[in-house]
């Protein structure tokens, strides 16, 4: 797609409706209508010059952005069930399902790779699992121990050669549990390790924005 030639005939195809064959000689008419997906930013594309311009505005007539998985975490636990019916079926197992365990972990895991990543991780659950019963266990998502050393904590928390207030440290540590938990504010506490009363006590003092939804319920707690 990024070769001249190529988004040339493509086109050609949108813009004529016509083609030939590969080593034809007669010219084919078309009627059809085209969809298109992409992971990379075609108007950057355009303005650095490996995207052609008069293309792009023919394929860009509507478009609908798909966000990447960790920002619609609300989909996680139903595209797991589906590919754990797919998987179990492949591979004969009987499989019910996710224990709360694992579904709380695909829940905070932050997906680099999207739906692929998932159905990767789901399919290897699956082959791996002993019970009928995924676990966090057979998920194998080693990212998310729930214990570091001390390497990996210092890895985790940057600290800039100016320097840096503790309080916004723990303002980025207080955010990060709370986005990984889906703004959950007991899975939050859990991955801290705080209780739920120092937990409210850091959203106060520390000033972080929670959604509106979880503001309202936090206001009732």
């Amino acid at each position: 797609m990024s070769e001249a030639p190529t988004q040339a005939k493509i086109l050609r195809v949108l813009q004529e409706q016509e083609f030939e064959r590969l080593g034809g000689t007669r010219t084919i008419r078309v009627d059809v209508r085209v969809i298109t997906a992409t992971n990379r930013s075609l108007s950057k594309m355009v303005a650095t010059g490996e995207f052609r311009e008069d293309l792009y505005y023919r394929l860009n007539v509507m478009s609908v952005e798909m966000p990447p998985l960790r920002d619609r975490k609300e989909d996680i636990a139903a595209l797991a069930k589906t590919f754990i019916q797919r998987f179990s079926g492949d591979l004969r197992k009987k499989m019910v399902g996710l224990d709360p365990s694992a579904e709380k972990l695909l829940q905070r895991y932050n997906w680099p790779g999207n739906i692929r990543e998932l159905e990767n991780a789901i399919e290897r659950a699956v082959l791996l699992a002993e019970g009928n019963t995924i676990t966090k266990e057979d998920l194998r998502l080693g990212e998310l121990s729930p214990t570091l050393d001390g390497s990996e904590v210092a890895a985790a928390v940057k600290i800039p050669p100016t320097g840096i207030a503790l309080e916004e440290i723990e303002r980025q540590a207080v955010t990060e549990a709370l986005t990984m938990s889906n703004w959950v504010q007991k899975d939050a506490t859990e991955l801290l390790q705080i209780t739920p009363r120092v937990m409210n006590y850091k959203i106060k003092t520390l000033g972080i924005d929670l959604p509106r939804p979880r503001r309202a319920m936090a206001a009732r707690l």
